[in-house]
């Protein structure tokens, strides 16, 4: 009885394996429908500090909105304003298009999944984006945009899922931003 009980001890010793984060992305983005009238020849996305991580972050707006948290066992894949860029480039390279020549600057400010409750959250990206001509750095046209796409559960899966949509809904926002600002100041 002595030994069992120190050999159950014993594997009481050993440690845990540590919990391997479920690692997520905004997925493949299709081309704007119908092309882009604009080409940008660059696509620039920034970030805060507090945003150039792989961290997914939530707030608990019922609760403590003004902190930030993270999820402990989901990561991004990459830090949100290079899948960002990615999703940009992939959605708004149309080969068919008329357009190119200048260059779209975007500054996120918010990347966030907001919970309003325990059982309802939101994704929320809020970015500053700037047309700027092709060599210069005079602004042809500025918008803000602040895109809230409610989440299908209040977890980090559930956010993912609202980030993808989001991520749409921003990549068609910007294209058409860009068609009616600069359409003509761009094309080659």
């Amino acid at each position: 009885m002595l030994a069992a009980g120190l050999a159950l001890g014993a594997c009481g010793g050993l440690p845990q394996r540590p919990v391997v984060p479920a690692i997520y992305d905004l997925g493949l983005a299709g081309a704007v429908s119908p092309a882009p009238a604009v080409v940008p020849s660059q696509i620039e996305v920034r970030a805060p500090s507090w945003l150039a991580t792989s961290a997914m972050q939530y707030r608990l707006d019922y609760r403590q909105p003004a902190q930030r948290q993270v999820f402990a066992e989901s990561r991004w894949a990459a830090p949100p304003a290079e899948m960002l860029q990615r999703r940009l480039l992939q959605a708004l390279s149309a080969p068919s298009s008329t357009g190119g020549g200048c260059r779209l600057h975007l500054e996120m400010d918010e990347f966030t999944q907001a919970f309003d409750s325990h059982e309802a959250s939101t994704a929320v990206i809020v970015a500053r984006a700037e047309l700027l001509p092709p060599r210069g750095e005079y602004a042809l046209a500025q918008r803000m945009f602040a895109l809230r796409e409610p989440a299908s559960s209040a977890d980090a899966k559930g956010g993912v899922t609202a980030f993808r949509k989001a991520g749409e809904r921003l990549t068609i926002e910007i294209a058409g931003w860009m068609a009616d600002s600069a359409a003509g100041a761009c094309r080659r």
